[in-house]
């Protein structure tokens, strides 16, 4: 398992403190993980993704956002949507997938989702791709779905099942001797 799918279980696990546990926070979360994987801090990481990305300064945070940041980084290891609740595009899916892979939900603010499963809200979506968790493949993510597992009490960190998550509209997955 990766440095970042490790950070990420143990931040849903509650074994870390200093995560988001609130709802909404899913890009707080998602840099958190990768910050303390690399070993600097979120805010190096909000910085290097988001500077080329020409975003409202309100909602510069945004997941849509950080998924045209890591396209533009060159980071994107596919852009086709992909919706895990079928079979068929899960096993797809699947063979695309490393434990520590970005995976995004969104829409451009002007475009209709391009599925029903494609995140709700305009701000998008962001998880941790973790790999098989007691036999299935499972996202990490803080989220307002009521999907997945929590640990210790009922927080919106959570491990989905692959399954149960939204469509994926881009993978990332951040090279490995990057550095912020």
């Amino acid at each position: 398992m990766s440095k970042i799918a490790e950070t990420a279980v143990q931040a849903v696990r509650r074994e870390l403190p200093g995560f988001p546990t609130a709802a909404g926070w899913c890009v707080a979360f998602a840099f958190e993980a990768v910050a303390r994987a690399l070993d600097t801090n979120r805010w190096r990481l909000y910085s290097r993704i988001l500077d080329d990305t020409k975003a409202d300064p309100d909602k510069s945070r945004w997941a849509h956002d950080v998924e045209l940041g890591v396209q533009r980084m060159g980071w994107a290891v596919s852009t086709t949507d992909y919706d895990p609740a079928n079979p068929t595009q899960r096993t797809t899916l699947l063979r695309l997938l490393q434990p520590g892979d970005l995976l995004f939900s969104s829409r451009y603010f002007d475009e209709p989702p391009t599925s029903a499963r494609t995140a709700p809200d305009r701000e998008g979506h962001i998880g941790i791709y973790v790999g098989e968790i007691e036999g299935q493949p499972c996202v990490a993510e803080n989220t307002r779905a009521d999907r997945g597992r929590w640990f210790a009490r009922k927080s919106a960190l959570r491990l989905t099942p692959l399954g149960q998550w939204d469509t994926v509209t881009t993978v990332a997955r951040i090279p490995q001797n990057w550095r912020p």
